[in-house]
């Protein structure tokens, strides 16, 4: 497994750890993987998603987290 797909995979694992469910992890990866996609690097993705998520740019990313 390659760099990119490691440091993804292990914070999915994390937050699975965390009792955040399935689909919200599906979702932050799908957002994560077209944004490393477009050029940025795994970390920065990994950033741009969570702060999405913990400023509300993402209201999905939000209500998915605990359902």
């Amino acid at each position: 497994m390659d760099t990119v797909q490691e440091f993804l995979v292990n914070e999915g694992l994390e937050d699975a750890k965390k009792g955040i469910n399935s689909t919200h992890i599906l979702q932050e990866f799908i957002l994560m993987g077209v944004l490393v996609g477009k050029g940025y690097s795994p970390e920065s993705a990994y950033e741009t998603v969570e702060e999405w998520e913990r400023t509300g740019e993402s209201k999905l990313l939000q209500q998915s987290k605990y359902m």
